[in-house]
Formats: structure tokens, C-alpha cells, sequence
């Protein structure tokens, strides 16, 4: 879609897209006790097991009590259990290779009235290590020994025994935390391999969890609705009653639904930078709109398994010959930086020693023919058996910014002889099957939202590769395998010390860097938009943090 150069069209536009709903006042009534918040993307699933959406985690945070948390400064805290545990006061304790984590669980209830206690843990833990289980990601669960409870299972006291060194293992006690056993155990009876398809997770009837909200509707295809839980024994009750997000997937409509005054409130999973920025012009200090630094990084993922893309010189021909910097300056007013590898530069394991790859198509040139590549009659390339240089993108359908950048890159790319088509796909499709199963035939943009603590375990291990004989988990969606990567990415999550584990995560940018098992786009901005009166709605997109991190908190003035 072409890019909007200037308010006036872009007031147009907003004009001529239909509001999903009637307008709202701007500003509600003192008292008003619902928020509707506008979100790009629907998610596959609120079960914890198999959501992998930031759509799904954004909604599970307001559903199940994570055990330890973060705020939008970034700093852990303690949520559903006592305390964090530390190296100081023993409940972390380093034995030989590995280590013992001792947990003390907050008391509080299933939204059924049954507790929650250690053996919901211990059975959530069990289904994660079953290979017929299909969830999103074994990282964590691989990486324990065992879980135990000190005395009887319906305790709230929970030992947890690592085969190896982890530098997060005080960071939730293990890879899911808890659900509730006496719902899932005769559907894992049942049926362990098809459990994501249960109504758990998909249906408001049959999905119980300990949060602060319960749910109560899911219009699929519409919008789905949380309701406080009175008198939580953690979060207490909450000031607004109710909590519902309206799935648009058009981000022109979503802009429009917030001008119209439809909707409270505009996820970070939802309008791009630049209509952000017109939405603050155009509101005229009825939003409060948000910019925040994050670490969220845009990026296109090769598949290597074409081997039209296993040549590193393809590769790194096709970064050069993609203009980031003009993309960046003109989309983002130079407001986001380009990416040269997988961390942003606000992760601790950042480096600039990275290998950089500036706009230079005579180079990309150069280095295709010297991969063996050369022009065919009507300018785009073929190899020597006569295989052409044509790849397909695959990005999210109705995500303006990028269907946009994905025609920027295709006439870049086109200028160099390569051809590209674009394939866009909803977003549960595309982060569901088109990702997780590998299913993209060349190239697919989308993002990676990191935390400080994300490394490369899982997501650029050879181990990390999704495939079915282990369930399709993992998220190393291009296939990359380099056993020098491998080396420093789990030597760098098992390291406990600070500066050597930041010094090993260097050297895996570096060599990412080298290799461009993707493309590197840009670091993006998180944008978000509330309406004046919403108080303590805030902009923050880290790995299991979202603007939903505080929803207890938010109350209308």
C-alpha cells in the first residue's frame, strides 16, 4: 500500500475507512468501568501451552498469575510466588553442573474455587516434557531435571532441580507455571496430541485461570472480553470491571476506530510508527500516544532449506542491495535504527563489532555472479541448471507499514535481478503454521519482541529447528545450523555470570552477523495510544511484559 506523505490525505483516509463500531465520547463519564482496547492481530489461543502470538500473551497476562514479573522499566518483581529467589539467601543454590531453586507459591484459587497448589506445577511441567504435547517451546523444560513438591502436592512450596547452569532460572519457576490439573488431565488423557485444539484456551466455557480477570466472551473473528475477579488475593479487585479487545487487523481501520472515539485504547500490537505520529496530529490532545524504546526487532527470516538462499554470498548480496537506511529515514523519520543483528543495541549482549552491510547494490551485484548467478533475458538472474532468482515473501495481511516495505524491498531486489512475489496471510496464519512448521518457500517478515534476558538458545540453535518428529517446537523458523553458533548460544544461557555471558552473546552477534541466517530490518519503536482520562495504561512490549502488566491498575478519571 502506498505510504501517506502528508495529513491532509491521511485525513482522508481515516475519513473514508468505516468505524467497526458507533463512536464513543472521547473522554468517558467519571465511573466508566470498561476499556476497549483496539489490537492488530486475534490470537490462535489463550492457553499458555501452544501461544505464541504476542497477541495471546498480551490477553494471558490478564488471565493467569505469571510467578515473577516485569514492569515497564524493566524491573522483576515478585507476582505468584513470595519472593525471587537469589544466589544471597540460598534459595538459589549452584550443585555441581547444575543448580536447586526453591519456590514458595502466593495462595490463591483457580477461578473455579479449587487452589492452585504444587501439583498443578508438577502436572503443567509433566505435559511440557511429553514430546506428544505440541507446545510453542521445550527451551526451559529440556533444561530441568525435575520438579518436586516439599512436603504434599497440594503445598504451595515447589523445588526445582536443574541439570545444567541457567541465567534465568529465577525468572518463572518452570517454563509454563501453572494451570489447572483437574481440567487438563482427563484432556491429556484423552488426547495428549491434540490438546491446542480443546476447548482451553479456545472456548470462554472451558478456559479457567487465576488472573486477576476471568473470560467471559471470545467472538471469534470480532473480539474477546475479560471480567475482573472481585477481591483477587494478589491483585485485589480491580478498578475497571471489564476488558475487551477488538480484533481489527487493518491498521488504517484501526486508526480511524480510535479518531471515531470507538475504542479506548490502541495495543502495541496494533497501529505502525507512522500512523502513531499522525495520530497524535490529528488528535488534538485527546490521545496520549506513546514512543517507547524497545526491543522489538523487525527482520525477514531466509529459509534455508531453498537452496537458492544457502549460499551466504545470495544472502549477503540481498542485504546490500536492500536500501534500509532510505527506509528507515523515510517511514520513520530516521527515528528507528537500522538492524545489523539479532540483539538491538539495548541488549545487554550487544556489540558493535557486528558485521554491516550499507546500501551498495553494485556490490550485491559482484557478489551474485560470483555465486554463480547471471542475468537471463528480461534482467533476472538464473544459475547455471537454469533455477531463476525469484523468492516469495510472506508477511502479515493488513499490517500497512508492511506490506509497504515489503514493495520497497521487492524493487529493490528487482534492481539487482532478483525477483520477488508477495504472499501476505492473516497474522494467526502466518505465526502459526507458515512460521512454526516452515512452510514459507523463501522469505518471511515479521518480528522478534525480545527481552533483556533473550538470547539465542532455541531461536539460532541447530536443536532449536522446528520439525515433526519433535512437534514442531522451536524457533529457529530459518533452519539455521552452525555449531560455533550453538557452542556460545547455550553456553551463553547457562552462564550465571553477568559480564561473561553478555561477552559470549557478542560473539553469537557477531557471527549472526556473518552468516544472515535473516535480514536484519530495523529496531522498532513501541507505539500505543490511550485516551486522555485512561489512567496508568502505559506502552511496553518486552518478552512476557504488555501494556496489560498493570491492567489492575488502570482506572478512568
Amino acid at each position: 500500500m502506498p505510504r501517506v506523505p502528508a495529513a491532509v490525505a491521511f485525513v482522508c483516509l481515516m475519513l473514508a475507512a468505516q468505524p467497526l463500531s458507533a463512536a464513543q465520547p472521547s473522554v468517558p463519564a467519571a465511573g466508566r468501568d470498561n476499556v476497549v482496547v483496539g489490537m492488530a492481530q486475534e490470537p490462535g489461543t489463550v492457553n499458555p501451552l501452544f501461544a505464541e502470538m504476542a497477541a495471546s500473551l498480551s490477553i494471558i497476562a490478564t488471565l493467569f498469575t505469571s510467578d515473577v514479573q516485569r514492569d515497564n522499566t524493566w524491573r522483576l518483581f515478585p507476582q505468584g510466588v513470595r519472593a525471587i529467589p537469589t544466589l544471597q539467601d540460598g534459595t538459589w543454590a549452584l550443585r555441581g553442573k547444575g543448580m536447586v531453586l526453591t519456590w514458595e507459591v502466593r495462595p490463591r484459587s483457580w477461578h473455579d474455587g479449587r487452589p492452585v497448589t504444587c501439583a498443578d506445577y508438577l502436572f503443567t511441567h509433566a505435559l511440557a516434557k511429553d514430546d506428544q504435547v505440541p507446545v510453542v517451546v521445550r527451551d526451559l523444560t529440556r533444561r530441568i531435571e525435575d520438579v518436586r513438591c516439599t512436603s504434599q502436592s497440594d503445598g504451595l512450596e515447589i523445588v526445582v532441580h536443574w541439570r545444567e547452569r541457567y541465567a534465568y532460572a529465577n525468572q518463572t519457576i518452570t517454563e509454563f507455571g501453572a494451570l489447572p490439573r483437574h481440567l487438563l488431565e482427563p484432556l491429556y488423557r484423552s488426547n495428549p496430541t491434540r490438546m491446542n485444539e480443546a476447548g482451553f484456551g479456545n472456548d470462554p466455557k472451558a478456559t479457567v485461570g487465576d488472573g486477576r480477570y476471568r473470560l467471559v466472551e471470545w467472538r471469534k473473528g470480532s473480539s474477546l472480553t475479560v471480567e475482573a475477579v472481585p477481591g483477587h488475593p494478589i491483585f485485589g479487585t480491580p478498578a475497571i470491571r471489564r476488558v475487551t479487545w477488538r480484533f481489527i487487523p487493518d491498521t488504517n481501520a484501526l486508526v480511524a476506530n480510535m479518531l471515531a472515539g470507538s475504542i479506548d485504547a490502541i495495543s502495541t500490537i496494533g497501529i505502525s510508527f507512522d500512523q502513531a505520529v499522525q495520530l497524535e496530529r490529528l488528535g488534538r490532545g485527546r490521545f496520549n500516544v506513546f514512543f517507547e524504546p524497545g526491543l522489538v526487532w523487525e527482520h525477514i527470516d531466509f529459509n534455508l532449506d531453498n537452496p537458492l538462499l544457502r549460499d551466504v554470498r545470495v544472502r549477503r548480496a540481498m542485504v546490500h542491495a536492500i536500501n534500509r537506511e532510505a527506509i528507515v529515514r523515510q517511514l520513520f523519520q530516521g527515528r528507528q535504527a537500522v538492524s545489523h543483528t539479532y540483539l538491538p543495541p539495548r541488549h545487554p549482549g550487544y556489540t558493535d563489532r557486528v558485521e554491516r552491510y550499507p546500501y551498495n547494490p553494485d556490490r550485491a551485484r559482484v557478489l551474485l555472479k560470483a555465486s554463480g548467478f547471471f542475468p537471463d533475458l528480461d534482467g533476472i538472474l538464473r544459475d547455471a541448471a537454469g533455477n531463476r532468482l525469484i523468492l516469495e515473501l510472506n508477511t502479515t495481511a493488513g499490517n500497512r507499514l508492511r506490506e509497504q516495505i515489503a514493495q520497497i524491498i521487492q524493487a529493490d531486489l528487482r534492481k539487482v535481478g532478483i525477483g520477488m512475489t508477495i504472499k501476505n496471510y492473516p497474522a494467526r496464519v502466518l505465526l502459526g503454521d507458515v512460521t512454526n512448521k516452515r512452510s514459507f518457500p523463501g522469505l518471511v517478515m515479521y518480528a522478534w519482541i525480545l527481552s533483556p534476558t533473550s538470547d539465542c538458545d532455541s531461536m539460532y540453535t541447530s536443536d532449536g529447528i522446528p520439525r515433526a518428529r519433535n512437534g514442531w517446537s522451536g524457533q529457529n523458523y530459518p533452519g539455521y545450523a552452525n555449531p560455533e553458533m550453538d557452542t556460545r548460544c547455550k553456553a551463553a544461557s547457562r552462564e550465571i555470570d553477568e559480564g561473561k555471558r553478555n561477552a559470549l552473546l557478542n560473539e553469537t552477534a557477531i557471527i549472526f552477523s556473518r552468516d544472515l541466517p535473516a535480514i536484519p530490518l530495523y529496531i522498532r519503536a513501541q507505539v500505543a495510544a490511550s485516551k486522555v482520562g485512561l489512567h496508568n495504561f502505559v506502552a511496553v512490549q518486552l518478552s512476557g511484559t504488555y501494556e496489560t502488566w498493570n491492567v489492575h491498575r488502570w482506572a478512568w478519571e
